[in-house]
C-alpha cells in the first residue's frame, strides 16, 4: 500500500487510501533489489545533511511505475513515546517527505504509512511532519517531488517524548449476562484478541492522538462494535451488545471446501456500502486475521491474507451503528462488495 510517488502527483486529490489500494495491484508485476531498501539510521533530535545526487535508487526501481524520483531510506529508532517533528528542507529542489513503519523493509508491498507531506505551508517548498508516535523503529522515506531532482538537503527529527505520552490500557469483555466474550481489541495501531483466557486483554504503551486521547475499538462476531475513548492509563470492564436478527442486504454465497488450499495466500477486494446504495461506509474489515479501514471515501478495502484449514476465509465487517456483517468465501470469490444494514434495523 504505498507507491509514494503516484502520491505525490495525485495528493492533492481526497483519495490517498484508495490510490495505495489500486497501486498494489501494480507492485505485483514488478520485482526490484535489496539495494533499493537500504536504510541509514537516524535518531531522535538529529540532524543530517545529506544530498539526493542521482546515485540513488528511483522510485521506479522498486515499483516500475514510472516514477523517476530519488530517494533515501533513513530508519529511524525512538526509545520513548511522545510527539515527533520530521522536517527536511531544501535550496535546491522541491521535497518530499513520508513516514512509514518498519515493516516496510520485509514487506513492502504492504506497509502502514504513518504521514506524508509535500510542502510545509510556510511558503516553501520544504516538507514537515508532526505525529504522535510509541517506541520502535519507523521508516523515513526522503524524496523529491520532480522528476530526477538533485541537490542537498538537511534532514531534522525534533521530538517532544514524556513518560505521559503513552497510556496502558486493559480489562475484560463481557456480555450483559456476564459472559466473557471473544474479541478483536484495536487501539493506536496496536491489537489483539482477548480469546486466550476468553474475555481478558492488555494494551500497553498506545500514543496518544494529537487531542491527548486513546480510542479503544473492540469488534465480536455477533455483537455491535464497543468504542471507547479514554485519557489516561486504566484496567476497564466492558460489555458488548448483541446484534440480535438483522435483514441482509448481501446475496447469499456458499463457499467450497478445499482443504488442499489451506494457507494459501491470496487478495481480496471490495468496498463497504450502506444497504442497497452507493453510499460508502467506513468500517473495520477483517480478514482471517488481517485487517484495514475502509475510510478512504469511497469505502474501499484490499486485503492479503492466508486461507484457513478449510481453504476458506471468514469476512468480518464492522462499523458503529451498523450490523455486522460476517460472511464466509473462498478462493474463487476475492472480490465482494458488502452491504450494511443500519443498527436501528436490528431485532
Amino acid at each position: 500500500m504505498f507507491m509514494v510517488s503516484v502520491m505525490k502527483r495525485l495528493r492533492h486529490l481526497a483519495v490517498f487510501k484508495l490510490l495505495i489500494v489500486l497501486l498494489l495491484v501494480t507492485y505485483n508485476h514488478f520485482a526490484f533489489g535489496a539495494d533499493c531498501l537500504s536504510t541509514t539510521p537516524i535518531g531522535a533530535n538529529q540532524t543530517i545533511n545529506a544530498s539526493l545526487d542521482g546515485s540513488e535508487c528511483l522510485v521506479n526501481d522498486l515499483f516500475g511505475d514510472g516514477d523517476f524520483t530519488y530517494y533515501d531510506l533513513y530508519i529511524l529508532t525512538l526509545t520513548s513515546s511522545g510527539m515527533l517533528t520530521i522536517t527536511m528542507e531544501s535550496n535546491t529542489f522541491d521535497t518530499f517527505l513520508a513516514l512509514l513503519t518498519n515493516d516496510f523493509l520485509s514487506n513492502p508491498e504492504f506497509p502502514t504509512v504513518v504521514a506524508f507531506n509535500d510542502d510545509a505551508g510556510d511558503g516553501t517548498t520544504n516538507s514537515k511532519i508532526t505525529v504522535s508516535l510509541g517506541a520502535g523503529n519507523y521508516i523515513v522515506f526522503a524524496n523529491s517531488y520532480w522528476f530526477y531532482e538533485t541537490g542537498p538537503y538537511v534532514l531534522k527529527t525534533v521530538t517532544d517524548f514524556d513518560d505521559d505520552a503513552y497510556v496502558d490500557l486493559s480489562g475484560t469483555i463481557k456480555t450483559v449476562g456476564g459472559t466473557d466474550i471473544c474479541a478483536m481489541v484495536l487501539a493506536s495501531g496496536q491489537y489483539m484478541f482477548s480469546c486466550n483466557p476468553a474475555g481478558v486483554f492488555s494494551l500497553t504503551d498506545l500514543p496518544r492522538e494529537n487531542d491527548g486521547t486513546v480510542k479503544c475499538q473492540m469488534y465480536a462476531d455477533g455483537f455491535f462494535p464497543e468504542i471507547t475513548i479514554v485519557t489516561e492509563s486504566s484496567s476497564e470492564a466492558f460489555v458488548m451488545m448483541r446484534s440480535g436478527t438483522c435483514p441482509s442486504y448481501n446475496l447469499p454465497y456458499e463457499p467450497a471446501f478445499v482443504p488442499g488450499s489451506a494457507g494459501k495466500e491470496i487478495y481480496i477486494a471490495g468496498q463497504v456500502l450502506l444497504q442497497n446504495t452507493q453510499t460508502p461506509i467506513c468500517a473495520m474489515v477483517l480478514a482471517n486475521g488481517q485487517y484495514m479501514f475502509s475510510c478512504d471515501g469511497t469505502g474501499s478495502y484490499y486485503l492479503k491474507m492466508p486461507l484457513d484449514s478449510n481453504g476458506q476465509f471468514k469476512l468480518q465487517v464492522y462499523a458503529d451503528g451498523f450490523a455486522p456483517s460476517i460472511r464466509t468465501f473462498d478462493e474463487f470469490k476475492t472480490t465482494n462488495i458488502v452491504r450494511m444494514a443500519r443498527a436501528v434495523e436490528c431485532q
